[in-house]
């Protein structure tokens, strides 16, 4: 997982950092940290804690699915785990068993929630502005 002391999350980290035109210095402000934190973060000497993570995410404003891949980086598990739905519907998609008009019928399904869960969030925006 490390190469010359950088951690798969340490390059994650930068990654996002410098794709919203950050400094170290700018991130460990809006997050509200010391400047060398963000630095031995991004360097591997630290290691974060999740409370940590979800501050630096919340801070570069990161979708749910960055802050979870930035989680994951950091050998944090998600906590859409912890929803026996969710669970569920990953072990059932994965499953091999299952016939493939089925699992084509399930993909539907699951189109047809987060699409409507989508339009739901757009009005929901409109109606805030």
């Amino acid at each position: 997982m490390s190469d010359g002391g950088t951690t798969e999350f340490g390059r994650l980290l930068a990654a996002y950092r410098e794709r919203i035109g950050w400094t170290k210095t700018d991130l460990a402000k809006e997050a509200g940290l010391d400047p060398s934190s963000v630095s031995r973060l991004e360097g591997g000497s630290r290691t974060p804690e999740r409370s940590t993570i979800d501050t630096l995410a919340a801070a570069m404003h990161l979708t749910p699915v960055e802050r979870e891949r930035l989680l994951a980086s950091a050998d944090f598990r998600s906590e859409a785990w912890n929803d026996p739905l969710m669970v569920e519907l990953v072990e059932l998609t994965l499953d091999p068993t299952l016939p493939a008009n089925v699992a084509a019928d399930v993909r539907t399904l699951i189109r047809i929630a987060v699409e409507h869960a989508r339009g739901q969030m757009a009005e929901g925006r409109g109606q805030n502005e």
